[in-house]
Parts: structure tokens; C-alpha cells; sequence
């Protein structure tokens, strides 16, 4: 079962990141390769979250696992999606908080099974590749928020995804 996960620190309260990773519409905003993310049913670990990519495949998600202020996780439907279900047997998300002496630690991780034996190294590959640049990217938009939150004052962003890290350590 292959795994891929990043970690980025934040100097923030631990209750305003929190808000910020589970903010599931947003989340949309935050990850490039998605267009959108649309809460359809229920909250917390009842969750249901429809999302497209920014190349129209849609999937759903069910949350499998709700730690309020701690973490999350969900299960895509592999069943149901024709991307996911062409590559993967099983694909799952996590996102956790955890406070440090250094600032509150924000960690995503995936786990997932490719599909077709040995040649699913492949696939393994391609995704160690790409993900970790989106994942970076959803962590400097998530700094971006989190800093805005923190202090409005501070709103550098104009809307806008960009700018200094300047609550990464």
C-alpha cells in the first residue's frame, strides 16, 4: 500500500488551522487540480463531498474518520469514479493537525492501492511526481487563509493565491 504524505508547520492557533483544513468548499479553491468540492450530505464524520477535477472527473468522498480539532479522513469511491477506478483499487486521504513546540503541524497523506499488479508501480510513481508540488501549493493557500484569518489587517492576498510563506518554519 503505497504512501505518500507532506508536513508543513504553521505559526498559527491550532483552532484557526483546523477551521481552515476543513473547510471543504474551500478546499476546492485551494487544491489546483480541483474545480470545485461541494459538501452533499451530512457533516463531520456523516460527511459527504462531492468533487471535480479542473478535467471534469467527478468522485465522491465519505468521510471515515472525524477527531474534532485533530484530523480526518475519507475514502474516495473508487466504484464510482471512472478516473479513480481506472488507476486505483482503493485511494484515501487523511489531513491532521497537531501542535509542536514549533507551531501547529499540518499533515496530508494518501494511501491507495494501484491497479494491474506490477505495472502499478507505474502509476505509484507518477503520483510520488506529481502530488507532492499540489500538495505544497494547498499548503501555501492554506497559509494564506490562516494568516488572513489571524490577522485581516495582514490580507496581502487580494484575492489572489500567491505571495511569501510567511507562517512556514
Amino acid at each position: 500500500m503505497p504512501v505518500i504524505e507532506r508536513h508543513r508547520t504553521v505559526d498559527a492557533p491550532i483552532d484557526v488551522v483546523w477551521d481552515v483544513i476543513t473547510d471543504h468548499d474551500r478546499y476546492g479553491e485551494v487544491a489546483p487540480n480541483l474545480a470545485s468540492v461541494e459538501v452533499i450530505a451530512g457533516a463531520d464524520a456523516g460527511l459527504v463531498r462531492r468533487c471535480v477535477d479542473t478535467d471534469g472527473n467527478e468522485w465522491t468522498e465519505q468521510c471515515t474518520r472525524w477527531e474534532p480539532g485533530r484530523t480526518f479522513a475519507v475514502a474516495v469511491d473508487v466504484a464510482t469514479s471512472e478516473f479513480h477506478r481506472s488507476l486505483f483499487s482503493r485511494f484515501e486521504g487523511e489531513w491532521r493537525v497537531e501542535e509542536t513546540p514549533e507551531g501547529v503541524l499540518i499533515t496530508i497523506r494518501f494511501d491507495f492501492d494501484p491497479r494491474y499488479g506490477p505495472l502499478g508501480i507505474l502509476i505509484t510513481t507518477v503520483l510520488r511526481y506529481k502530488a507532492p508540488p499540489i500538495i505544497d501549493t494547498i499548503f501555501d493557500r492554506w497559509e494564506v487563509e490562516i494568516r488572513r484569518r489571524v490577522d485581516p489587517a495582514s490580507d496581502e492576498s487580494n484575492g489572489q493565491w500567491e505571495g511569501p510563506n510567511a507562517l512556514f518554519r
